[in-house]
């Protein structure tokens, strides 16, 4: 449900990864973060499994609300580690070619700069992970280089 209602107003509020600070949405994600990073002490399995079947229902969608989770949850990643530690393991297993071609569908839409950002965003979680890097090295090789 936190997850959920983090969503809608994410939605409500433009839903883009950057230039959080000027509106009502900073209280309401910080607030979905404190909340899930509360929870995340006895129940991290739940939240991982909630994250990463949002994560799956939203690449082959064409609503609204889809559209925006994956910019909702990298900027749940973006202000929570635990979250990102939580989640990062297993999300980096389901980046199967399908999945990367419905990623690719799903942001090739995206205006440049837009999309740069995103990346940007990427790139820095990807800094910020510790937990699983040398498996998601190993993807990164794999995927650039197969």
């Amino acid at each position: 449900r936190v997850l959920s209602c983090g969503l809608k107003d994410f939605c409500a509020h433009g839903g883009d990864t950057g230039g959080t600070t000027g509106d009502k949405r900073v209280p309401k994600i910080a607030s979905v973060v404190g909340i899930l990073g509360h929870l995340a002490s006895r129940h991290a399995g739940s939240i991982k499994q909630e994250l990463l079947r949002m994560f799956r229902e939203s690449l082959g969608s064409a609503r609204e609300q889809h559209k925006a989770t994956v910019p909702f949850l990298l900027q749940l990643a973006l202000m929570s580690p635990t979250l990102l530690a939580t989640v990062s393991p297993e999300l980096v297993d389901s980046l199967q070619p399908p999945v990367l071609n419905q990623l690719h569908q799903h942001f090739s839409a995206l205006p440049r700069d837009e999309l740069e950002g995103v990346v940007g965003v990427v790139v820095h979680l990807l800094c910020h992970t510790s937990a699983g890097a040398l498996r998601t090295l190993r993807f990164l090789l794999a995927t650039a280089a197969p």
